[in-house]
C-alpha cells in the first residue's frame, strides 16, 4: 500500500479576475487521485490522504509520483497551474518508511519554475489482503429435539451466519468469504471437506455434540484456490479418517461381539439343475429349499464416538459358478440399541455420544453401550417365489427401498466391550452360549383373522383380483414349507363406480382370511410399545385440537379448557408398570423409558402449575410428542410384519406392510392392544419399487384385522361382526362341441377343478379339517363376483355389434361366415337378438357409427394377409382388392332403476356361467357365441364344538387328500390348493347419505409451463366417487361446491361406523387438453357421522394437508357429513350454481365481508430472462378471492423499471375468520410481440398478518399495516418470484427512499449516508 499525504502549497499566482480555486492531483502508474478544491485561496492547505493499492506487488525502484496543481473550474476544464515529479527510489529500497517532500518547486508546461512551493509526505507499507473462504456443508447427529440449527462463523472479527435449517442432520452447503489483512497469512492453506467433531468448549469431557462438515481455504492475493472435489457417494465417505477432533475429546477403542446362531425361512434361490452342478463341484446343497446361505456383517466404525450408526447384515446364497446372490439385508441401528442418557435431559441421542455416559448399575443412570438379543432379525426384500428369470425387484434384497416380502430371519446377539481387543475376527460360539440362546427361541401359536370390508379406487378393471395375507412365510400360497391356510380371498372382478374408479362388488358377503403361525411371545415388548403409542396418539389428537382452536382465534377460556384437558390426559396416561424382562437390552430400554416418562410427567405437572401462556407451551408439548415417538421404537421385534398382496390372476401387483403390534391383542390392558386390533382400518396399497412414490394408488382397502395368541383366540368372539361361513368349493367345467355341452372339448381343463381350472379335483377326495364336519350336501352356488357384465356400474351404456361381409375379388358383398361379431372378431348376437336388460331403457334405434374412418354408409374395408383370417387394418375407401368389410352398429341405453337379480336356482341343472372363450369373463345368460361354461359347487362346514367365531382358527391344511397314484407334481399343486373359503355375511345393510363440502385449496404445485395448474378433484368414498369442476390457471382454486352422494349402502353396525368412519379421499388432478391429466396430490377427510338427523351440529371446514410423493403439496379446505337415512327428512339441498353444481350451504361456508386491499407497487428489479428472451415490458397482476387487478405496462424496463402507477386498489369478499382467508397471488406478465403474454414469475403471500381496521383513527396502526404489506411486497417482487434474482443490498432506489422515510434505517442501505432527501409520511 502506497500512502500519500497532500499537505499544502504556497505562492500560487493570482488570476486576472479574482483568486484561483486550487485542487491537487497525484498520479501513480496511470492511476490519478484528487484532493478537494479550496475556494479562492493563494496558500491552500489540503491535508488529505490518498492511497494507492499495489495489488500485492512490491514497489519498483523506478517508480515516481506526478503532482499536478490546477485551478478548479465549475464549467469547462480545470486550468493548469504547475506540476512536479517525485522519485520513490528510497522507499523502494527500504532506506526509509516515509519520504517527506517539503517546499517542492512547481514548473509550468515549459518546465520553468513558477515560484510555487508544494509540500507532501509519502509512506510505503506492505499489506497482504488474504481471503478466507469457509464452506459449511452439512451437520449430522446434532443433539436435541425439533431443533433449528444455524452455524455462525467468526473470522478476523467478521461474523457470518448460515440459513436456519431443521432437524438433527441439516444440509447447508453455503460459502462465506472473509477478507483478512494479517501479514502472516500470505500463503495458501486448505482443509477440504473435513468433519469437525463438535463439543462443549466449557466441558470437553462431556463428549461429542454432533458433527459438522466444512471446507476451509485461505487464499493469498493473486493465488488460485484449490478445486473442491465432491465425492460421488457421500454416504461411503471415510468419516473417521476425515475427522478433526478438538482438544480434550478422545476416541476410544471398543469391541463389538456379534454372535450369529442360526437362520430360518430362507427362500429358494436355485433350481434343481444348478443345485446338481453345485454338488458336482463339491458344494453341499440344501435339498429342501435349494439355498446355500452365509452371512456378511459390515460396520464402518473403528473407534467411538463413531459416525457410523448402523451395522449392516447381508445374507447371501453361495454360488461357485456365478456371483453370490443376495437373499436379504437388514440393519442394526446403534441409536436404538444404545443410549448416552442424554434423552432424559431433553437431548436427542446419537451413537457418537455413547462414551459420554456413565455406565454404572445405579438406578439413576440410564446410559448403556450397544447391546442386542439374543433375538431374531427379520429380512425383507423381493417376493419369495423362485423363477429362473431375472428378479425385477432384486435391489430390495440389498436394503434399497422398502422390502415387499418376508425373506427369512437370523438369530443374533450383540455385546460391546470398552478398550477390549478381539483375539480373532471369527470364532465358533461356545456350547454354553448356544444353550442359553435356547430359551429365547420358545414358540407359541398365534392366530390371525382379516375381514375385507371393501376394495375400491381401483384404476382399471383388468383380470380378476384376489388378496393374500401372510405373516412370515405363513400364508404365502406359493410357499410349500408351511401348512396350507385359508390365506387368500376369492377371485372377484372389478366393477365401474359410475365416475372414475372401479371396486370389487362384495356386497353383504365379505371375504375372510385366516392364518395360524408360530413365533416367540414378545408381548412384554410390544405391550409397552402399544401403550406409549396410545399415549402419543392421544397427545397428538389433543395437540391438533389445540392448534385448530388457536388458528380459529378461539377465546382464551376455550383455549385454556383444551390445554388443561391435554395436560390432564398426559399426567393421567404417563404411567408405565413393570413387565418381565428377558435380555440385557430389555432391561436397559425399560429403565430408559421409565426415566423418560417420569421426566415428561413431572414437566407436565410443573407446566400445569406455572404456565401462563398457552401458545408459549406448544414447543414443549411438541417436544414431548417427539420424545414419546422415539421411545416407542422397539429394536427387538422378532414377529414379522403382516404383508397383504393384491394379485391379478397369478401376478402380484401391489402390496402393503403392517407392523404386527398394530393389530396384536393383549390381555394386559386395553391400551396395550394394537391401535387397529379388531378395528376396521383404511389401507392404501402401493406398487413395489414405485418410482412415483404413491402418486397413483392401486387400491384402497378397508380391512378389520385381529392377531393374538391361540390361547386367547376366544377373545376374538367379542371383536367379530357378522356371521362367519365356511365352504369347500370346486368348479364343474364343460365345453360346447357341435352344439352340445360336454367334457370333450375342454382344453387344459378338468371336468372338476379349482377356480383356475388347472388343478383336478374330485368330490370324494374332500375331507373337512379337524374339529370341523360337513353340514349338508354339495349344491350349486354361482359366484356372482366373477360375473362381469360390461354395463356394471354405469348409468349410460352403448351396445355395439360389428356387421361383417365378405366377397371374392371383384364380386358382390355377402354376409360373412360370422355375420355379427364383437370388436375382437368373436361371434356375437345379431342386433335383433339383443334385448334391453331389466332396469334399462333404449334411448335410440340401431345406427352405424359415423365418427370413424368409414364411407357414407358406415363401412370400413380391409385385406386378409395369411396366416391371419381377419384384416389387421381398415380403410374408409373401397378398392377392388378388398375382400372384407365391416360396419359398427350402436344402440344407447340408459339406466332407469336398480334391479336386483332374482335368486338363482340351485338344482343341479342350473347355475352355469358362460364365456365365449376359456378365461375370466363370464356372464349369466347363454349366448350363441358361447363355447365354455362352468358352475360352482359348494359344501358347507360347521365346527364340531360350536365355540363361536373363533372356530375359524382351526381351519388348517388342505381339504383334498392326495391320491397315492398322483404324480409328485400334482401332489405339490394339491398341497397348496383348495383350502376352505371363509366369508363374513351381514344380515342387514344401512343406507347413508353423504355430502362433501369442497370449498377451496391453496399453495398447490404448478404442473403447467405457465407456472399454474387447472385443478379439479376426484372425491371418493368407499365404492362411489364424483368429480368437481375444473378451475383454470390457478394454484389457489375456490370451488365452493357440494358433492352429494345418495343411497350409499354400508354393511355393519352404525355405531361402529360412527366411531370409525371411512375417510373421504380427495385426489387432485391437473386438467390437460392434450395427454393424460397429471396427479397433483391427495388428501383425506374424516366425515362427521350423524345417526340422528335431528342433530343440529354443523361440520366445520378445516384445512387438510395435500401430499404428493410423501411431500407437502398444498392444503384443501374441506368438510363432510355422513347421514344415516331413516324415516326423517334429510337437510335441505344446498343452493345451486348452474344446472348441476351445488354450492357450500350457509352455516358451513365461511362468513364473508367486503374487504378493501391496497397495494403500493413501485417497480421490478433484476428480472432474469424467460424462455431465452429478456423481460422488456412487464406488468404486475394481483389475484385474491377471484378478483384480479393489474398495473399498467412498463414500456421499457431498462430505461425505467418502475410502474407508471404505484397504487393498486380493489374490493373483494373475504372470510371474516382469518384461518379461511385465501392468499394473495402476485404474477409478473411480460407483454411480447404477436400478443404473447407469458407469466414470467409469481409468488403467493398470506394476507393474515396485514389486516387492519380502517375505522381506528390511530395512524400508527394503519402505517404499520401499510409498512408490513409494502415490505412483503418488496420482498416478493424482488426476492421470491419464481424467476427474478434477489435484490442488491447496496442499491439505492425508491425502496431505499421509502425505508429511510419511515425510519427503518437498517433497510435503506447507504441512502442517508449519501445525503439524499426523504419523504414525509402521513
Amino acid at each position: 500500500m502506497l500512502r500519500v499525504v497532500v499537505e499544502s502549497a504556497k505562492g500560487i499566482p493570482k488570476k486576472k479576475l479574482g483568486n484561483p480555486d486550487p485542487i491537487a492531483a497525484v498520479v501513480f502508474k496511470g492511476e490519478k487521485k484528487k484532493t478537494k478544491a479550496i475556494d479562492s485561496e493563494l496558500n491552500p492547505v489540503w491535508n488529505e490522504v490518498l492511497e494507492f493499492d499495489l495489488k500485492g506487488s512490491p514497489l519498483d525502484a523506478s517508480s515516481f509520483l506526478d503532482v499536478i496543481v490546477k485551478d478548479y473550474e465549475t464549467i469547462g476544464k480545470d486550468k493548469f497551474i504547475g506540476s512536479a515529479k517525485i522519485s520513490l527510489l528510497d522507499l523502494a529500497h527500504g532506506h526509509t518508511k516515509s519520504l517527506p517532500a517539503k517546499n517542492l518547486s512547481l514548473v509550468n508546461e515549459k518546465k520553468q519554475d513558477i515560484g510555487v512551493s508544494f509540500s507532501m509526505l509519502n509512506s510505503y507499507s506492505v499489506v497482504f489482503n488474504d481471503q478466507i473462504r469457509v464452506r459449511v456443508i452439512e451437520g449430522r447427529q446434532l443433539p436435541g429435539n425439533n431443533i433449528k440449527p444455524v452455524v455462525k462463523v467468526n473470522v478476523c472479527g467478521q461474523t457470518h451466519r448460515t440459513r436456519i435449517r431443521r432437524g438433527n442432520n441439516p444440509f447447508f452447503d453455503e460459502l462465506h468469504f472473509s477478507d483478512c489483512t494479517e501479514g502472516n497469512l500470505c500463503f495458501t492453506h486448505a482443509i477440504m471437506r473435513k468433519w469437525l467433531l463438535l463439543s462443549d468448549p466449557d466441558d470437553s469431557s462431556s463428549g461429542a455434540k454432533g458433527y459438522l462438515k466444512v471446507s476451509l481455504v485461505i487464499v493469498g492475493t493473486g493465488d488460485e484456490p484449490p478445486t473442491e472435489k465432491r465425492e460421488r457417494n457421500e454416504e461411503q465417505d471415510d468419516i473417521e479418517s476425515n475427522l478433526l477432533v478438538p482438544a480434550g475429546v478422545t476416541l476410544r477403542l471398543v469391541t463389538l461381539n456379534l454372535k450369529v446362531y442360526r437362520a430360518e425361512d430362507m427362500p429358494q434361490m436355485d433350481d434343481a439343475f444348478v443345485q446338481t452342478v453345485k454338488q458336482v463341484f463339491g458344494g453341499e446343497g440344501n435339498k429342501k429349499n435349494l439355498v446355500d446361505p452365509f452371512l456378511e456383517v459390515s460396520f464402518a466404525g473403528k473407534k467411538f464416538p463413531s459416525m457410523c450408526e448402523s451395522i449392516k447384515l447381508t445374507v447371501f446364497d453361495w454360488d461357485r459358478l456365478t456371483r453370490n446372490d443376495v437373499i436379504g439385508t437388514t440393519f442394526l441401528n446403534l441409536t436404538k440399541i444404545a443410549s448416552s442418557g442424554g434423552e432424559i435431559e431433553g437431548m436427542h441421542f446419537t451413537a457418537s455420544s455413547i462414551t459420554s455416559a456413565k455406565y454404572v448399575s445405579g438406578e439413576e443412570e440410564v446410559g448403556f453401550l450397544p447391546a442386542f438379543g439374543p433375538c431374531y432379525l427379520n429380512l425383507y426384500g423381493s417376493p419369495r417365489e423362485f423363477t429362473g428369470l431375472p428378479d425385477p425387484y432384486e435391489e430390495l434384497n440389498f436394503g434399497k427401498g422398502e422390502g415387499v416380502a418376508y425373506r427369512g430371519r437370523v438369530l443374533i446377539e450383540l455385546s460391546t466391550q470398552l478398550e477390549g481387543k478381539a483375539d480373532r475376527k471369527l470364532d465358533n460360539i461356545s456350547s454354553d452360549d448356544i444353550l442359553v440362546a435356547q430359551k429365547y427361541q420358545r414358540r407359541r401359536k398365534f392366530s390371525l383373522c382379516a375381514v375385507f370390508h371393501s376394495s375400491c379406487m381401483l384404476q382399471e378393471p383388468g383380470e380378476p383380483i384376489q388378496f393374500e395375507v401372510s405373516i412370515g412365510n405363513y400364508g404365502n400360497k406359493l410357499d410349500s414349507t408351511c401348512m396350507p391356510l385359508a390365506s387368500t380371498t376369492q377371485y372377484s372382478c372389478a366393477v365401474f363406480d359410475g365416475n372414475h374408479y372401479y371396486y370389487l362388488p362384495w356386497a353383504d358377503t365379505k371375504p375372510v382370511v385366516i392364518l395360524t403361525s408360530f413365533w416367540e411371545d414378545i408381548s412384554h415388548r410390544l405391550d409397552s410399545v402399544n401403550i406409549i403409542l396410545y399415549i402419543a396418539d392421544r397427545l397428538e389428537s389433543n395437540l391438533t385440537s389445540l392448534r385448530t382452536a388457536i388458528l380459529a382465534k378461539a377465546s382464551e377460556a376455550r383455549l385454556a379448557e383444551i390445554w388443561l384437558k391435554l395436560i390432564n390426559h398426559m399426567i393421567e396416561d404417563l404411567k408405565l408398570e413393570g413387565r418381565p424382562n428377558l435380555t440385557a437390552l430389555d432391561v436397559q430400554i425399560k429403565k430408559l423409558r421409565d426415566s423418560a416418562v417420569a421426566s415428561i410427567r413431572e414437566m407436565a405437572k410443573r407446566l400445569k402449575e406455572e404456565a401462563t401462556d398457552v401458545i408459549a407451551t406448544l414447543t414443549d408439548i411438541e417436544d414431548w410428542l417427539e420424545r414419546l415417538k422415539q421411545l416407542a421404537e422397539e429394536p427387538q421385534n422378532s414377529i414379522p410384519d403382516v404383508v397383504i398382496w393384491m394379485l391379478r390372476g397369478e401376478r402380484r401387483v401391489a402390496y402393503a406392510r403392517l407392523p404386527a403390534n398394530q393389530i396384536l391383542y393383549s390381555t394386559y390392558s386395553e391400551q396395550a392392544c394394537g391401535k387397529y386390533c379388531g378395528r376396521t382400518q383404511t389401507i392404501f396399497m402401493q406398487y413395489p419399487m414405485d418410482k412415483n412414490k404413491g402418486v397413483k394408488i392401486p387400491v384402497q382397502l378397508r380391512v378389520n384385522m385381529w392377531l393374538g395368541l391361540s390361547a386367547h383366540e376366544k377373545k376374538f368372539n367379542s371383536f367379530s361382526e357378522g356371521t362367519f361361513s365356511v365352504f369347500a368349493e370346486m368348479y364343474e367345467n364343460q365345453a360346447q362341441v357341435f352344439g352340445k355341452w360336454g367334457t370333450t372339448g375342454l382344453v387344459c381343463r378338468h371336468k372338476f377343478s379349482d377356480v383356475t381350472g388347472k388343478v383336478k379335483l374330485k368330490q370324494e377326495r374332500f375331507m373337512p379339517p379337524r374339529a370341523w364336519e360337513w353340514e349338508g350336501e354339495w349344491f350349486v352356488d354361482p359366484e356372482r363376483g366373477l360375473l362381469t357384465e360390461a354395463d356394471a356400474g354405469h348409468t349410460e351404456f352403448t351396445d355395439e355389434v360389428f356387421q361383417n361381409e365378405t366377397r371374392f375379388i371383384g364380386g358382390e358383398w355377402k354376409p360373412a361366415a360370422e355375420p355379427f361379431t364383437d370388436v375382437n372378431g368373436q361371434k356375437s348376437q345379431s342386433p335383433g337378438e339383443i334385448e334391453c336388460p331389466a332396469g334399462w331403457k333404449w334411448e335410440d334405434d340401431w345406427t352405424f357409427d359415423s365418427n370413424r374412418a368409414v364411407d357414407e354408409k358406415g363401412w370400413e374395408y380391409g385385406v386378409t394377409i395369411p396366416p391371419d383370417d381377419k384384416p389387421k387394418s381398415w380403410g374408409a375407401a373401397e378398392k377392388m382388392y378388398h375382400i372384407h368389410r365391416r360396419k359398427r352398429l350402436l344402440r344407447p341405453r340408459r339406466k332407469i332403476a336398480d334391479t336386483k337379480a332374482a335368486p338363482e336356482r340351485r338344482d343341479p341343472g342350473e347355475g352355469w356361467e358362460f364365456s365365449s372363450l376359456i378365461g375370466w369373463k363370464f356372464h349369466r345368460k347363454e349366448r350363441s357365441s358361447d363355447t365354455f361354461r362352468r358352475r360352482r359347487w359348494r359344501r358347507k362346514m360347521a365346527p364340531s364344538d360350536g365355540i363361536g367365531a373363533s372356530a375359524i382358527f382351526k381351519l388348517e391344511g388342505a381339504l383334498v387328500n392326495v391320491d397315492e397314484k398322483a404324480s409328485k407334481k400334482d401332489a405339490a399343486r394339491l398341497f397348496g390348493a383348495n383350502t376352505p373359503t371363509v366369508s363374513c355375511s351381514f344380515d342387514r345393510s344401512y343406507m347413508y347419505h353423504l355430502r362433501v363440502y369442497v370449498y377451496q385449496a391453496r399453495n398447490l404445485i404448478a404442473m403447467d409451463r405457465d407456472s399454474f395448474s387447472d385443478p379439479y378433484a376426484h372425491v371418493s368414498f368407499l365404492h362411489v366417487s364424483k368429480t368437481t369442476e375444473v378451475i383454470r390457471a390457478t394454484l389457489n382454486p375456490t370451488w365452493d361446491q357440494t358433492l352429494i352422494f345418495n343411497d350409499i349402502e354400508i354393511y355393519g353396525d352404525p355405531q361402529t361406523i360412527a366411531h370409525n368412519p371411512p375417510n373421504v379421499v380427495l385426489e387432485l388432478y391437473d386438467s390437460d387438453q392434450v395427454g393424460k391429466d397429471e396427479a397433483m396430490g391427495r388428501c383425506t377427510c374424516p366425515p362427521v357421522v350423524k345417526l340422528n338427523l335431528g342433530t343440529v351440529v354443523s361440520p366445520k371446514l378445516l384445512w387438510f394437508p395435500v401430499t404428493k410423493k410423501g411431500r407437502s403439496a398444498g392444503e384443501m379446505l374441506v368438510a363432510a357429513e355422513l347421514f344415516l337415512k331413516d324415516k326423517s327428512d334429510l337437510p335441505l339441498v344446498p343452493p345451486r350454481r348452474g344446472a348441476t353444481l351445488y354450492m357450500v350451504p350457509q352455516g358451513i361456508r365461511p362468513v364473508v365481508q367486503l374487504t378493501a386491499i391496497e397495494i403500493l407497487a413501485w417497480g421490478l428489479r433484476n428480472m432474469k430472462t424467460y424462455q431465452l428472451a429478456t423481460v422488456t415490458s412487464p406488468s404486475l397482476m394481483v389475484e385474491c378471492g377471484g378478483e384480479v387487478v393489474q398495473t399498467a405496462v412498463i414500456k421499457n424496463i431498462k430505461k425505467n423499471p418502475n410502474f407508471p402507477g404505484s397504487v393498486l386498489f380493489f374490493k373483494v369478499l373475504l372470510p371474516k375468520e382469518e384461518m379461511y382467508t385465501p392468499p394473495i397471488v402476485l404474477k409478473v406478465i411480460d407483454h411480447r410481440p404477436f400478443g404473447r403474454k407469458p407469466i414470467v414469475g409469481q409468488c403467493t403471500l398470506s394476507l393474515e398478518e396485514f389486516r387492519c381496521d380502517p375505522y381506528i383513527t390511530n395512524a400508527e396502526v394503519n402505517l404499520t399495516a401499510c409498512t408490513l404489506l409494502t415490505e412483503s411486497k418488496c420482498t416478493v417482487i424482488e426476492a421470491y418470484l419464481s424467476l427474478p434474482v434477489l435484490q442488491e443490498e447496496e442499491a439505492v432506489d425508491w425502496w431505499s427512499k421509502f425505508y429511510a422515510s419511515v425510519g427503518e434505517h437498517e433497510k435503506c442501505g447507504p441512502y442517508l449516508k449519501k445525503g439524499y432527501d426523504t419523504l414525509k409520511v402521513q
